[in-house]
């Protein structure tokens, strides 16, 4: 973003949520740079998330974590489609 917007910079490994009409611009002031931009539609649920974890509510968030810890944590794809 310019500095002479009323944006805001996302440096290093930050997570931004953007809004209809958001302007994305990447620069790279040294060497390359790598970024994950995704795009989907509302799905109107509550969001809870922390690190690599999207759930629906902070305790779901909890659950995962203890399921990490516990090395019970299973992800299964979804082969369905």
């Amino acid at each position: 973003m310019t500095p002479d917007d009323d944006g805001e910079r996302i440096r290093g490994s930050a997570l931004a949520v953007l809004n209809d009409g958001d302007l994305v611009e990447v620069r790279a002031d040294e060497g390359a740079v790598r970024f994950l931009l995704v795009s989907g539609q509302p799905l109107y649920e509550p969001i809870a998330r922390y690190g690599p974890f999207v759930m629906n509510t902070r305790e779901e968030i909890e659950q995962a974590l203890r399921d990490l810890r516990s090395d019970t944590f299973v992800w299964t794809p979804d082969r369905s489609r």
